[in-house]
């Protein structure tokens, strides 16, 4: 039999459709006309003209931007570690990560002229950012940074004293804190969410909206093509979605059994999509970057493409819908999916038959892959998918649980002492929230809840009300809810109010009920006008840190990656003998003092 291509949509299934999933899509699609993408520019041949296999030409989007308007924020080359909307873990990547070599304090300076609008001191985060506002309407962002120069510098050491506190978000009046074009006003540092030293670098345009840096005009070497690593194959079974949270599906590799010598696929009838696991380098194989640009077309004809140069950061999470979270779990690996979920609402892409090609036994489908990076070079993969009633059978296993309820939003359940509620956008789309009891972990009071499977996303919270046994009261205010990543634990919190423990979160997979009633433990480093000092703490985390001289407030630094609190005695403080204070407290309020007189010369 020829080569077939069926642009049919899949049978309905059995499962009904209920008014609150209606509800779910809704949201979605108005979502999505909010901004519609850009056409893809690609050429499309009338209907019943059959498609040379040229057809099919990517264009990027005219790009819009001012070349010349912002220079690169430092003096050298740009190397980077990092890509705009590159696929982080919960979220899309809003700018560059600019390498410093691996060291904290490179002059940073202003990519263009304008006024400091926003400053934020955080342990987490951009650590010490600055949101630079332009003439233009454009916002430059320079994230992770060791510490400020000049007037910035004073403007935001006289707001912590004034506040007495070291993490603080200020707003400069427009126009308080000018700066010029090329004005060093910081360096870079390694402080917030960082997991290294580097420089975050954002331009975001008018409307608020994250754009990638590079179509402005910035320039960075970049020698190397993306590179096509692996193919996912899903079967179309909706209600396997429901059930795990995932299709059933195969993984195969363009050098794989699969396509090495026959380039061939023989899969039993049914309806498919498909997903990739891709990389792209720039001047060497290092750093791990993301792609921008994908198009995937099945016996010539155009089957899906996905091309994003901005993004609104109030869609950021819904990466889960773009992104394979089962995958992610399973194979270690993060894969994109080629194809729009209907409870997608972001505007990145364009398809046809909702990304999916059917099957019958005999037919043929010649499928290609096309990735591009940013300075236009590509990869791509051809493979034939063939209709075989003998062909591979994907499936999926069934989850084990005790107890199953239907969430589509607004939904509430108990089970033995757990009463869960799951608002309306807390879910991306309905499906059977699966419930089971553990055994108790060493760490923890009472047993594990199996709350569901951590591969499954949420996208708001949840709240989670465990009902305290009366032998479990005197812990009070230091119980707290825990969950765990294998042989990992992790805090959650949690108030009580009366026998309730009440705590939220937006993951699911494994929780428990402890208590935290250890204090955090305080050791001296160094000692004197400059002091340091590391503090742990073992479950809840560091919450306040308090420094003074004869109880008079003075700054002290706080970095959670390595455990440490550091600061300097103000020279206002002359020489004589004073009483040095360090209180430490945890989330639970467990409570250190460090108490030392000290003379000062």
């Amino acid at each position: 039999m020829g080569a077939l291509f069926l642009f049919a949509t899949c049978k309905q299934t059995t499962h009904s459709v209920t008014e609150k999933e209606t509800e779910i899509q809704a949201d979605a699609t108005e979502m999505e006309e909010k901004e519609r993408p850009n056409d893809s520019k690609i050429t499309v041949p009338s209907s019943g003209q059959k498609a040379p296999a040229s057809a099919y030409v990517f264009k990027r989007n005219n790009n819009p931007y001012d070349q010349s308007y912002f220079r690169n924020p430092f003096d050298s080359t740009l190397y980077v570690s990092g890509t705009f909307c590159e696929l982080r873990g919960n979220h899309f990547h809003a700018g560059l990560d600019i390498r410093t070599g691996g060291r904290q304090g490179w002059k940073v300076l202003a990519a263009a002229s304008g006024y400091v609008e926003r400053i934020k001191v955080s342990t987490g985060g951009y650590g010490r950012v600055v949101y630079i506002r332009h003439p233009n309407g454009f916002t430059t962002v320079y994230g992770h940074l060791q510490k400020f120069n000049g007037a910035l510098a004073n403007y935001v050491k006289d707001a912590q004293y004034t506040q007495r506190t070291f993490e603080i978000e200020l707003f400069p009046k427009p126009g308080q804190l000018r700066v010029t074009k090329g004005q060093n006003f910081a360096m870079s540092g390694n402080t917030g969410g960082s997991g290294g030293p580097h420089l975050h670098f954002e331009i975001r345009n008018p409307r608020g909206q994250s754009t990638n840096p590079l179509l402005h005009g910035l320039k960075v070497k970049d020698n190397l093509k993306p590179e096509i690593k692996r193919i996912s194959v899903h079967r179309k079974d909706k209600e396997s979605l429901y059930q795990t949270g995932t299709y059933p599906y195969t993984t195969f590799s363009k050098w794989s059994e699969y396509v090495q010598n026959t380039k061939t696929l023989n899969l039993q009838p049914g309806a498919y999509s498909f997903g990739l696991f891709t990389d792209d380098y720039f001047t060497d194989r290092k750093n791990v970057l993301g792609i921008n640009y994908c198009w995937l077309t099945a016996n010539d004809q155009l089957l899906y493409t996905y091309q994003i140069e901005k993004f609104n950061f109030d869609q950021g999470r819904y990466i889960y819908t773009h992104t394979d979270p089962y995958l992610k779990w399973k194979e270690k690996k993060t894969y994109f999916r080629l194809f729009k979920e209907s409870y997608n609402p972001l505007p990145y892409y364009r398809q046809r038959q909702k990304g999916e090609i059917r099957i019958q036994h005999g037919d043929s489908v010649r499928m290609k892959l096309y990735i591009q990076d940013y300075v236009g070079l590509t990869d791509s993969a051809t493979w034939t998918v063939v209709g075989d009633t003998a062909g591979k059978q994907l499936r999926v296993a069934l989850p084990t649980y005790e107890e199953k309820h239907r969430v589509t939003g607004n939904t509430s359940f108990t089970f033995y002492e757990w009463a869960i509620s799951v608002p309306k956008k807390a879910v991306y789309h309905p499906f059977d929230f699966t419930l089971g009891i553990g055994k108790a972990r060493p760490n923890a009071l009472s047993k594990t809840l199996q709350m569901h499977y951590n591969y499954t996303p949420l996208h708001t919270y949840i709240n989670v009300d465990y009902t305290v046994p009366a032998k479990w009261l005197s812990y009070g205010e230091k119980l707290c809810a825990i969950s765990f990543n294998g042989q990992r634990t992790y805090y959650e919190g949690g108030t009580l109010n009366g026998n309730k423990l009440r705590f939220k979160t937006r993951s699911l997979g494994e929780y428990a009920i402890s208590f935290d009633d250890e204090s955090p433990k305080i050791t001296v480093k160094k000692f004197g006008r400059k002091f340091k000092f590391r503090v742990t703490e073992n479950l809840s985390g560091i919450d306040q840190i308090t420094c003074s001289i004869d109880d008079k407030w003075i700054l002290a630094e706080y970095e959670p990656k390595t455990n440490s609190v550091w600061g300097e005695i103000p020279s206002w403080i002359k020489g004589g003998e004073y009483e040095f204070k360090l209180i430490v407290s945890d989330h639970k309020k467990n409570r250190s003092e460090y108490k030392r007189s000290i003379l000062l010369k």
